[in-house]
């Protein structure tokens, strides 16, 4: 293989593996993820193998960027297939802007519901963050990561409702198979 065509390839495979991760975890749930994934992954393993193949066979067509570059790709691609690490970067990263959105929920004047908005798209899978808020002040506000694929979905929660934090705690929510306490307040709910 040439160096122009290894060149291309490896340019190709990391921006595959560059967009990998914010697409699939972002962009896509449920049946067209499982759709989409398979043919992306058996691609991107296909050109990684060529890759490999060319760069011990044909070692001297072989340049820093194509040693770097299937290097980058391959790490970038590993690490962003993992959901519980990218579902950690979104809930770090995006912490603060959920958080302004729960401030403006408690100060509000709406006992419970919805707020449909785009604007809520990356903070929200979707869009929509359910809320509710008891008598007694508490609030809770769901901001989906995963919508599943039909019965399936998980979210980060922040519930300042002591009864709610204990159900969490102990196992008794109904509908829910995985809690996982994320910071005080926060949880990442899975059913």
């Amino acid at each position: 293989m040439s160096k122009k065509a290894k060149t291309i390839l490896t340019t190709i495979l990391m921006m595959m593996a560059l967009f990998q991760g914010p697409y699939f975890y972002y962009f896509t749930s449920g049946f067209p993820k499982l759709i989409f994934l398979l043919p992306f992954a058996a691609v991107g393993l296909l050109l990684t193998i060529i890759l490999l193949l060319n760069l011990t066979i044909r070692r001297s067509t072989n340049t820093r960027y194509h040693r770097v570059g299937v290097g980058v790709a391959f790490a970038i691609g590993l690490l962003t297939s993992f959901v519980p690490g990218m579902e950690f970067m979104d809930f770090v990263f995006r912490l603060h802007e959920r958080q302004s959105i729960v401030d403006q929920v408690k100060n509000g004047p709406v006992a419970s519901g919805s707020i449909a908005d785009d604007d809520f798209f990356p903070l929200s899978n979707g869009g929509d963050i359910y809320f509710t808020k008891n008598q007694g002040g508490s609030v809770r506000v769901e901001f989906y990561i995963d919508r599943g694929f039909l019965d399936h979905y998980s979210s980060f929660v922040y519930t300042d409702d002591r009864k709610e934090i204990s159900d969490l705690k102990n196992g008794n929510e109904p509908m829910i198979n995985s809690v996982k306490k994320l910071t005080d307040y926060w949880y990442r709910i899975a059913d």
